[in-house]
C-alpha cells in the first residue's frame, strides 16, 4: 500500500472557529451590569465579538391601541414621544456598554430592536447575529410574579436554540410566600 493512503484511521481534531459572537441583552438595571460583569471575569475570550441588544417595547401593546380614527391627535403625539425617549435611552446604554466593552478590548455591536415581546426578540435577534451564547441578567423576581408576568430569561432559556448564561442578581428576591 503506498504511504499516502489511509488505513481506515480518521483525524479526531476539532474545527476551531475564528470567532465567538456573544449576545448581551442589555436594559438600565443591574442586574445587566452584574451580568456583563460575570461574563467579563469568567466567560471572556480574545475570540468574542460581543452584540449588545437593547429592546424597546412600544408604549402601546396592541395595533388597536391609539390608533382609531376617533383617537384624540394628542394620543399619538404622546406615543410618539414616549417612544423617541425609549429610543435616545436605548442609544444612551448602548454606549455606556460599548464604552465599558473597549475598556475590556473586546470588539462589539449594538442594536436597538422595538417589540412588544422582549423574549422573542433577543431570541430572534441571537439567531439573527448567528450568536454562539446569550449572557443574560436575570431580575429576580419569585415564583408568583413569574408565574403572572412572565420572565424574559426564561423565556429566552425556554426557546433559544444556542447555550444561555443567565446571570441571578446578587440579592435574590425574597419568598412571596411561606409555606409554614
Amino acid at each position: 500500500m503506498p504511504a499516502s493512503e489511509s488505513c481506515g484511521t480518521t483525524s479526531t481534531s476539532t474545527p476551531t472557529i475564528e470567532h465567538r459572537n456573544v449576545l448581551i441583552p442589555i436594559d438600565a438595571s443591574h442586574n445587566c451590569e452584574r451580568a456583563f460583569s460575570w461574563y467579563l471575569e469568567n466567560l471572556k475570550t480574545e475570540k468574542d465579538l460581543i452584540f449588545f441588544v437593547h429592546v424597546i417595547e412600544p408604549a402601546y401593546s396592541s395595533p388597536a391601541v391609539g390608533l382609531a380614527i376617533e383617537s384624540p391627535p394628542i394620543m399619538i403625539d404622546d406615543m410618539t414621544r414616549v417612544m423617541e425617549e425609549s429610543v435616545v435611552i436605548g442609544k444612551t446604554l448602548g454606549q455606556k456598554y460599548m464604552k465599558m466593552a473597549k475598556s475590556a478590548k473586546l470588539p462589539y455591536k449594538a442594536f436597538l430592536h422595538i417589540d412588544t415581546k422582549p423574549g422573542a426578540a433577543i431570541v430572534r435577534s441571537a439567531t439573527d447575529h448567528k450568536a454562539h451564547l446569550i449572557v443574560i441578567g436575570s431580575r429576580g423576581h419569585g415564583a408568583l410574579r413569574r408565574t403572572f408576568l412572565g420572565s424574559v430569561s426564561d423565556y429566552v432559556v425556554h426557546h433559544s436554540h444556542i447555550p444561555v448564561a443567565v446571570i441571578p442578581p446578587m440579592h435574590p428576591a425574597p419568598h412571596e410566600h411561606k409555606d409554614h
